[in-house]
């Protein structure tokens, strides 16, 4: 207050104010101060006083035509083979899920969303990213043409920025391993990181500014690697949804639903 009256007593002597006019103009000052303060403060730091986004709670199922997403669906569901064809309308439940190794153990109900693998469907993946908690690619482990496929997929999906805001877990899921023909985790990671390194030099080239940045995967100067760039947490695992043999699906979701 000592200083509010000095103050006051300064405005009063030099411009021949009035003590009360003189102590109203004073404090009329320090508030308005204080107010473009706290306006400087939230444009400055907007981003820090920004409530973060919290991921969804799906766990969605991406992948090519053919890879067996839908069979994944329908097994973690009914614990049932089911005959499945292509479609272009996405597949949504919620269910409890019965781990193999736990049998008495039941995890959820958790919802789970089947997305379509047409090309013509992969524009609208984008718009459920914020939907889900992880995500589950199911691979084709023996059909190697379609990883120059699954790795532009990828790209896009690394680059979209619902990801790079929310980091939602990737479970690559290499299904049809029980087959003899069947490629390993290794190669198939490998493959995808090749295609991926080639994406980036070509679309590094075509784009400049602010949108090379954003949509540029990985490290400058440095090879592409999955395990090291990709913008969230990213594993792999063989699988057979023919098979039954699920496994590692089951301890992925149940890292991201207990």
């Amino acid at each position: 207050m000592e200083t509010i009256r000095r103050a006051s007593g300064s405005l009063e002597a030099s411009l021949g104010l009035g003590s009360g006019t003189a102590l109203a103009l004073t404090w009329l000052v320090v508030l308005l101060s204080v107010y473009l303060s706290l306006q400087l403060f939230q444009v400055m730091s907007g981003s820090a006083l920004k409530k973060r986004r919290s991921r969804g709670s799906a766990a969605m199922i991406l992948g090519q035509c053919g890879a067996g997403k839908t069979a994944l669906f329908f097994r973690l569901r009914d614990g049932e083979e089911a005959q499945t064809v292509s479609s272009l309308q996405p597949l949504r439940d919620s269910f409890a899920l019965n781990a193999p190794q736990a049998p008495d153990q039941k995890l959820g109900p958790i919802e789970v969303l089947d997305f379509p693998g047409h090309m013509r469907m992969r524009g609208k993946c984008g718009d459920l990213l914020k939907e889900a908690r992880c995500i589950i690619y199911m691979v084709d482990s023996e059909d190697k043409p379609k990883l120059k496929d699954v790795a532009e997929h990828f790209y896009e999906l690394l680059t979209h920025p619902d990801m790079l805001e929310l980091h939602v877990p990737i479970l690559l899921a290499c299904n049809k391993s029980d087959l003899s023909s069947a490629r390993t985790e290794k190669f198939i990671v490998e493959e995808i990181e090749r295609e991926i390194e080639q994406m980036r030099v070509s679309r590094g080239a075509t784009l400049e500014g602010q949108d090379q940045a954003e949509s540029y995967l990985g490290i400058d100067g440095e090879k592409f690697k999955m395990a090291e760039h990709a913008c969230c947490p990213f594993q792999t695992c063989k699988i057979s949804a023919k098979k039954n043999e699920l496994e590692p699906v089951y301890d992925f979701l149940m890292q991201h639903y207990t």
